[in-house]
């Protein structure tokens, strides 16, 4: 990698893992938020603008993170493991299925989303605890020519890795799908 992209991934991955950061405080407030909401058995206002809006927040929310992790493979060189293949294809189906309900206006596609979540959900969970350093239960998706999935590319502030960034990605799409879904069957 030479020096100028080796400062561009530097920098981005610091970016990426501030607004993982933000991106679980975010999780975390949606939550209790839906909690209180729930012990009042009240509809708050807060959380109608994300039920309004939760396909375009979804299919921009899947771009954005997919052309993240294109611009690290392809323009910065960072061979993605086997196990992120996997993330990979159900972050790059959701931009399909959220960019199609979008355009068709249809909130059916909530399930979906959440299958493709939830499996990718896992997949990152087991990858990140695999970087962080428990063993493999089941044997990591590797050819000779691509990257071990036990090697962390990059850790940022101690715990941050790109299966990390998933984990928090994958959360972010589940509640999303989870609360839209229950909010289109009212």
């Amino acid at each position: 990698m030479s020096p100028e992209k080796q400062q561009i991934f530097l920098s981005l991955n610091h970016t990426v893992a501030i607004l993982t950061i933000a991106l679980g405080i975010f999780l975390l407030f949606w939550i209790v938020g839906l909690v209180y909401c729930s012990k009042r058995n009240s509809e708050c206002k807060t959380f109608s603008f994300v039920n309004k809006f939760a396909l375009p927040i979804g299919f921009f929310t899947a771009l954005v993170s997919t052309i993240i992790t294109l611009f690290y493979s392809d323009y910065l060189g960072v061979l993605p493991c086997g196990l992120c293949w996997f993330q990979r294809v159900a972050l790059y189906a959701l931009v399909i299925v959220f960019g199609l309900a979008w355009y068709k206006k249809d909130r059916n596609i909530f399930p979906y989303a959440l299958a493709l979540s939830v499996f990718g959900e896992i997949v990152s969970l087991y990858h990140h605890s695999l970087q962080i350093g428990y063993s493999e239960l089941l044997p990591c998706p590797v050819v000779a020519s691509t990257v071990d999935c036990a090697k962390p590319t990059f850790i940022e502030f101690g715990f941050i890795t790109f299966p990390f960034m998933s984990v928090m990605l994958f959360a972010f799409f589940i509640l999303l799908a989870s609360f839209a879904h229950k909010c289109s069957r009212k």
